[in-house]
């Protein structure tokens, strides 16, 4: 199946969402200090997970919370650090294309930013999540776009990358043909083993995707 190349039509035709709530179309996004982001090309982005829908406490709104999909049971997480803190999956939101056909001298291409909204030390995160044959319970290792911890250590603090542009090689031995799932979500940084109670967590993030491409 071919990926849509950039968001043009008004439409996700071919994307599988897990909200039309927290998952949208945008001609411009305005991130937390006033930086608008605009398509590169094309006439839209896509937004997934929306930081907005928070309560004076920070955490997801009674309708967001209802929306969003709860990412506590997700074999890949969680991710341990290279500090050895953990970030846990909560509530989240996921954009999906199935029947994808990647050759193995080809790689996956796409165009994101990811925002955070506040200085919450909770590690809101986006990755990526290949399932061959479409199988969604057996997913390849996750590949990590982008987290609040990797904005802290690596882009000094920043509230949100730039247009980034990413090329992730899913499987180098073998055509892929499956499910590809970016998935946005919050998270927590702990030290110890286990999942804190509360699966919403708080100040969830969002990745702007602005075109996807095999090449």
């Amino acid at each position: 199946m071919c990926i849509p190349t950039t968001f043009t039509s008004s439409k996700l035709d071919g994307f599988k969402l897990s909200s039309d709530t927290l998952v949208k179309l945008h001609k411009t996004y305005k991130g937390s200090r006033g930086k608008v982001f605009c398509p590169v090309d094309g006439g839209r982005f896509v937004r997934v997970d929306d930081p907005r829908a928070v309560d004076s406490d920070d955490m997801r709104t009674l309708t967001a919370d209802q929306a969003a999909m709860d990412l506590t049971q997700l074999p890949w997480l969680p991710r341990i650090h290279q500090d050895g803190t953990k970030t846990f999956g909560g509530k989240g939101a996921w954009i999906e294309c199935q029947d994808v056909e990647i050759p193995k001298d080809k790689r996956l291409w796409f165009r994101y930013a990811f925002l955070r909204f506040d200085a919450f030390p909770t590690n809101a995160f986006a990755a990526l999540v290949a399932y061959p044959k479409n199988n969604i319970h057996e997913p390849l290792p996750a590949y990590w776009i982008s987290d609040v911890k990797d904005l802290e250590e690596t882009h000094n603090g920043a509230n949100q990358t730039q247009w980034t542009e990413c090329f992730v090689e899913i499987d180098p031995n073998t055509d892929f043909v499956g499910t590809l799932r970016w998935v946005v979500g919050t998270g927590h940084n702990v030290e110890e083993d286990g999942i804190p109670n509360n699966t919403r967590f708080a100040s969830p993030g969002c990745l702007l995707i602005d075109a996807i491409d095999v090449r």
